[in-house]
């Protein structure tokens, strides 16, 4: 097999990240995954719980810290995102809290 030439500025698969939405540092300069606003996101646990008190059906939920850009595009929960990882170019400014 003839190896391709690898072109500067283009996206190499050989960096994929798992569960990244894109390539790695295809995003702002200088701006990681802990910055992005996609990174983590609340999701619903499988188990349902009944409450023997009440009878009543609880389903807990809990933050995934995988990529909320990854999951849409995907439609699978990928694994956890890394804050220090290059981000990529769905990079959205995380919000401040008030």
């Amino acid at each position: 097999m003839i190896p391709l030439t690898h072109i500067s500025g283009v996206p190499d698969k050989n960096k994929a990240l798992p569960g990244m939405a894109f390539f790695p540092d295809t995003g702002p300069f200088g701006k990681t995954c802990g910055d992005c606003k996609f990174r983590g996101y609340w999701r619903q646990s499988a188990k349902e719980i009944v409450d023997p008190r009440t009878g009543e059906v609880i389903t807990r939920t809990y933050r995934s810290y995988g990529c909320e850009m990854f999951k849409k595009l995907s439609g699978n929960h990928g694994p956890v995102v890394q804050p220090e990882w290059p981000s990529c170019k769905y990079f959205e400014k995380k919000d401040k809290a008030p």
